[in-house]
């Protein structure tokens, strides 16, 4: 073979090879910008439930969750936990544990369990009537003000206006948890008022 032959020949394989690893490194770009795409579509994504029982559609995605469907997890919520006799209050309270933060359970599972202990002894029976909701989306709180109604015997014993707050975490996969169920004590204005003198 001729030495120029040999020469043009080596230059056209080293543009092949140039060539073929410009479009190497072209479809690994367009391939790694594909996975970033996907993660973005993913973790940015809302889906639309309807439950049978539910006439409105939820939203929920990564780290959010709409209005409607804070409300109705916090009515559930505060239903199961409020809504109880001696008999049923250990099965609501394992239904709520189960959605309980991991972070937050140990906590959660102290208070229900002292609330349950407290019915059982004293033959309680709650049941709470939601009036008014106040949501946050941002935070992922729900404030519920409404009535709880406390029977002993069969007996109505008390009937009491209250407020509640409920926190939920979601994660970045949708998921929701309960992070805190607390009761919203309101201040007596009367108790800040200075005695009048004399």
């Amino acid at each position: 073979m001729a030495p120029d032959k040999s020469i043009n020949e080596r230059d056209k394989l080293q543009l092949q090879v140039s060539f073929h690893r410009a479009m190497n490194a072209g479809l690994l770009g367009t391939l790694f910008f594909g996975v970033l795409l996907l993660g973005f579509v993913v973790m940015h994504d809302t889906t639309k439930i309807v439950p049978p029982e539910v006439k409105r559609p939820y939203e929920i995605g990564s780290n959010y969750a709409n209005k409607d469907y804070l409300l109705d997890m916090a009515g559930y919520v505060l239903g199961t936990v409020l809504t109880v006799t001696p008999e049923t209050v250990d099965y609501n309270n394992k239904v709520i544990l189960k959605m309980a933060d991991p972070d937050g359970y140990a906590g959660l599972k102290t208070a229900l369990d002292a609330a349950a202990m407290r019915l059982k002894q004293e033959q309680v029976t709650t049941i709470w009537i939601s009036r008014k909701e106040e949501v946050s989306e941002q935070d992922k709180w729900v404030k519920v003000s409404g009535k709880l109604k406390t029977f002993i015997a069969d007996k109505l014993t008390s009937e009491r206006e209250k407020d509640y707050l409920v926190k939920f975490i979601i994660t970045t996969s949708g998921r929701l948890y309960v992070s805190k169920i607390e009761e919203i004590v309101k201040r007596d204005p009367s108790a800040n008022k200075p005695a009048a003198d004399n």
